[in-house]
């Protein structure tokens, strides 16, 4: 793993990691890289790792209040 605390984790699913890291790429290579364009690209990444991790957790959520 490196050391970049905004990497995603290896156990998350690949295809989601993937896609948004390609979408981030060429976005990036667009750009040019200012160090604003650059801290976009960045955070659009954060953002979608976030919304995949919330959608986890409404989905273990609702699991656990399921009545069994």
């Amino acid at each position: 793993m490196t050391s970049d605390p905004h990497r995603s984790s290896s156990n998350e699913d690949s295809s989601a990691v993937g896609t948004s890291s390609a979408m981030a790429a060429a976005v990036y290579r667009k750009m040019q890289a200012s160090p604003d364009q650059h801290r976009i690209v960045e955070l659009e990444r954060e953002n979608s790792r976030l919304q995949k991790l919330v959608a986890e957790l409404l989905l273990k959520n609702q699991q656990l209040r399921k009545p069994e």
